[in-house]
């Protein structure tokens, strides 16, 4: 086989399996039991976290083939959980303390919502990714890194990594010597599983 020959293939062979890897157009029910939300909130200068979970409501995911096209995703405030406190107590204290009006007042508003808008593809299965973000009845646009990889021909999973600013969605402590210690953006981890 000849140089030419050879390098053609290797091209060949690469554009093919990028190719079996994008996942197939259309709209990707998600499974809310498969996939993950997890949440970590950080103290200044990321010097201390918590983190725990919370659980998506419902949500669908649209593609064209090639990119991200669309998707909503309303997520459950009620189910706000922490992982990292061992102590029964002080674990219900913060979790009750995250559910009060100095964070996300999930009284008043029980459901989250993500809205994605688009997305521009930014290597062979990931995308710079815009949606509009309502926490708190306040909705705000974010954008974010995701990756799309094809499960089989009617199911993916999508991770993403998102950094959301606290403070535009007037998740504050009450107090303002408090609020001062904690961080400007809390972290949202994702792992979806969708299916057609």
């Amino acid at each position: 086989m000849n140089k030419n020959l050879l390098i053609l293939t290797l091209v060949s062979v690469v554009s093919l399996m990028s190719f079996i890897n994008l996942p197939t157009a259309g709209t990707y029910s998600i499974d809310t039991k498969a996939s993950e939300l997890k949440w970590t909130g950080y103290h200044l200068a990321k010097s201390y976290e918590h983190w725990g979970h919370v659980q998506l409501k419902s949500g669908a995911l649209e593609t064209d083939g090639e990119k991200i096209t669309g998707g909503t995703f309303v997520i459950d405030m009620n189910s706000i959980s922490n992982a990292d406190i061992e102590e029964e107590k002080n674990n219900q204290k913060l979790v009750n303390h995250l559910k009060s009006d100095d964070f996300f007042s999930v009284k008043d508003h029980p459901e989250a919502k993500l809205v994605i808008k688009s997305s521009e593809k930014t290597g062979e299965n990931t995308y710079k990714t815009t949606g509009d973000l309502t926490i708190k009845g306040i909705t705000k646009e974010i954008e974010f890194g995701t990756t799309v990889n094809k499960l089989t021909d009617t199911e993916i999973e999508a991770v993403a990594d998102m950094r959301v600013p606290r403070t535009e969605f007037k998740v504050m402590y009450g107090w303002k010597v408090e609020n001062a210690i904690l961080d400007g953006e809390f972290r949202m981890e994702v792992k979806l599983v969708g299916k057609k």
